[in-house]
């Protein structure tokens, strides 16, 4: 191919023309694709109508927002693949420049709602963004069949495809937007403002000391360079670069995605009648969304899931006073938080009200006494403590204490897999049975094999400061082992976000609960299939029954912890129920809870059972065969088959769930 001076007559030659058509389809969805949203009222201005475009998925929301910004029609429509981001962040401001909707497709072919779009829009002229690898013939086939006109616009990489875009779509532009391309958030909140314009948002690696010659090339009819995104993100030697060859260049940057989505929009639009949000966390919505935005000359927002950011917020509110705020995602993507203006301050205070009131009118219907400590690790970050500080019987959620201790002792090199305790278990058979079945005798080798005093001053300095293990702590002595439930929800917290534990002991221990037997308190107040990883206390005192579970669950609407410490004839059903509030809290009310079989193994080889542990050979039990696991002396576990119990070791069975 030849390459051409630095034109429009250059680009276009460097775009592959196809002789096929496109045919575009339209996703179905059960609910209205543009809803209502009540919006509260910030200031003393009228507050904005809120509504939402979104479809079944990332290719629905497009098309949504392709009917509402097209209703007749469109001339030219681009495509760009949904399922990455580098080829399309360039994108968007070429799409309102051209007057055109951006649809998006994954690599293979049109899906039937972008199909049926397509169609209704009735192009004369459709643009591809992304090589055959990207975006594959049969899309363009499609659209040449509908009778449209077809270009490719594809390069080396996405800078090479940012260059191509720039010149083929704005080939006399003065302003250009400048974005890493190593991420997505800043140049997509800053398409909206270069689309709004006229502008390309042309590409660069941001850690380079300076411009590459070709996008210097690519840039010589600039004049003003907009930087979007701090020196960390756009490095300060390419805004030097960029000063130094003549142009006026200014940076928009915020702490962090958000922020600096908003110094753009504060920097580009002084007005608006509308604004447009969209999750900051993934490109496809706003991608979409930024084409629209900035054909209607409108600002594009991110923000997380749950809520807005403050800043943002009262930017949109007090400053912007849009009559319209434009949501680009379902309730999944933007929870009803967000639709109601609300910050993430604001937010979190009302949910954790919320649910502390739905606890605080729950607990009393339940048998026993409950202590509950909840931390949601994403969203507002909720965090409900009812008598969570409380020193309880921590029963044998303690384990979770005791095998977090020996990991960390693997990390610091002060204990191996291998090492063997007292009985000659090793530490990874002990840690394994201790949370897979609850094993007691492993857990005490753990405990003498660390030292009683050593694991306490451990878990107060840690800031564990209800957990003790039956001993002295800080110069006071405890008769008994006691937790709480804050501690433990604290634990959890730390073990899921990777600051507990070295990466590789963060996935064992996690892997553990994940995969531990006793799924009957926690896990039954959840749906079916909702992934959690828990770990179970149950013990008889003078007191009555109590009954624990400290648990992750990862929910549809975000990750969070519950720890429950039950006193007082505590129910297995009284955690459940406290489950479900909290479940239901964070991502709706659902039908009949998960369930677990009482035959919750089965035999992955043939082995011989036991009448105990290793000694008087009672039977061999054959491949498949379904056991009840009901405890275990460390690594035999003694099983229920039909009527008849005995001792297999566990190396011979495998989790039916």
């Amino acid at each position: 191919m030849t390459t051409l001076p630095n034109t429009r007559a250059r680009a276009s030659a460097r775009i592959r023309r196809a002789g096929i058509g496109i045919v575009v389809a339209l996703a179905v969805v059960a609910a209205p694709s543009l809803t209502s949203v009540a919006s509260p009222a910030a200031h003393a201005a009228a507050a904005p109508t809120v509504t939402r475009l979104f479809g079944a998925d990332r290719y629905g929301t497009a098309v949504e927002i392709s009917k509402a910004g097209f209703p007749a029609g469109a001339s030219t429509v681009y495509i760009t693949t949904g399922a990455n981001y580098p080829d399309a962040l360039s994108a968007a401001p070429a799409a309102a420049a051209a007057d055109a909707p951006l649809l998006l497709t994954p690599a293979a072919g049109l899906p039937p709602a972008v199909q049926t779009e397509l169609a209704r829009l009735k192009p004369t002229s459709v643009v591809i963004l992304g090589g055959t690898a990207i975006v594959s013939d049969a899309v363009a086939a499609a659209a040449t069949a509908l009778g449209a006109r077809v270009s490719r616009i594809a390069g080396t990489d996405r800078y090479d495809t940012s260059r191509l875009v720039a010149e083929f779509a704005f080939p006399q532009a003065k302003t250009a937007y400048v974005a890493t391309g190593a991420d997505y958030p800043d140049a997509l909140a800053a398409s909206a403002a270069a689309g709004a314009i006229g502008a390309p948002v042309v590409l660069v690696d941001g850690k380079k000391p300076s411009v590459s010659p070709p996008t210097a090339t690519a840039l010589t009819s600039v004049t003003t360079a907009i930087i979007a995104g701090g020196t960390a993100i756009v490095s300060g030697g390419i805004e030097a670069a960029l000063k130094q060859s003549g142009k006026t260049v200014a940076r928009r940057a915020g702490a962090d995605r958000y922020l600096t989505a908003l110094a753009i929009n504060k920097a580009a639009f002084p007005t608006a009648s509308r604004a447009h949000v969209a999750v900051g966390s993934s490109f496809a919505d706003a991608l979409a969304g930024a084409s629209l935005a900035g054909n209607r000359g409108n600002p594009l927002y991110l923000s997380p899931r749950a809520c807005l950011s403050a800043p943002v917020a009262a930017d949109i509110s007090t400053r912007l006073q849009p009559t319209e705020v434009t949501l680009l995602g379902g309730p999944l993507v933007l929870n009803d938080r967000v639709g109601a203006l609300q910050n993430c301050a604001a937010a979190k205070k009302s949910s954790d009200a919320t649910l502390t009131s739905r606890l605080n009118a729950e607990l009393p219907k339940l048998p026993g006494s409950y202590a509950v400590s909840v931390r949601e690790l994403s969203g507002v970050g909720t965090a409900v403590s009812i008598r969570g500080a409380d020193m309880k019987e921590p029963a044998s959620t303690i384990k979770l204490f005791a095998v977090y201790a020996a990991l960390k002792r693997v990390d610091q090199g002060r204990l191996y897999f291998s090492s063997r305790t007292s009985s000659g278990t090793t530490v990874a058979d002990c840690m394994r049975v201790a949370i897979h079945i609850s094993d007691n005798p492993c857990h005490v080798d753990l405990i003498n094999l660390m030292g009683v005093s050593s694991l306490n001053s451990q878990f107060a300095a840690e800031g564990y400061s209800r957990t003790h293990y039956t001993g002295n702590v800080n110069g006071t002595y405890y008769s008994s082992k006691t937790s709480s439930t804050n501690d433990l929800s604290l634990l959890l917290s730390r073990l899921e976000s990777g600051t507990l534990l070295s990466p590789a002991s963060t996935k064992y221990m996690l892997t553990l609960m994940k995969t531990q037997l006793w799924k009957n308190r926690i896990a039954v107040g959840l749906p079916p299939k909702v992934a959690h990883g828990s770990k179970i206390g149950l013990l008889w005192v003078s007191s009555g029954v109590v009954e624990n579970d400290a648990a992750i669950v990862y929910a549809p609407n975000g990750t969070y912890v519950l720890s429950v410490l039950g006193s007082r004839n505590a129910t297995k059903a009284g955690i459940a129920r406290i489950s479900r509030v909290v479940y239901e809290h964070f991502n709706g009310t659902f039908g009949a809870a998960a369930s677990y079989p009482v035959l919750n193994m089965y035999v992955q080889k043939p082995v011989v059972m036991y009448s105990r542990p290793g000694s008087g050979a009672l039977r061999t039990i054959g491949y498949g065969t379904q056991v009840e696991a009901i405890d275990s002396v460390r690594v035999w576990y003694r099983v229920r088959v039909g009527t008849q119990t005995g001792y297999i070791h566990y190396s011979g069975l495998a989790n039916r769930y």
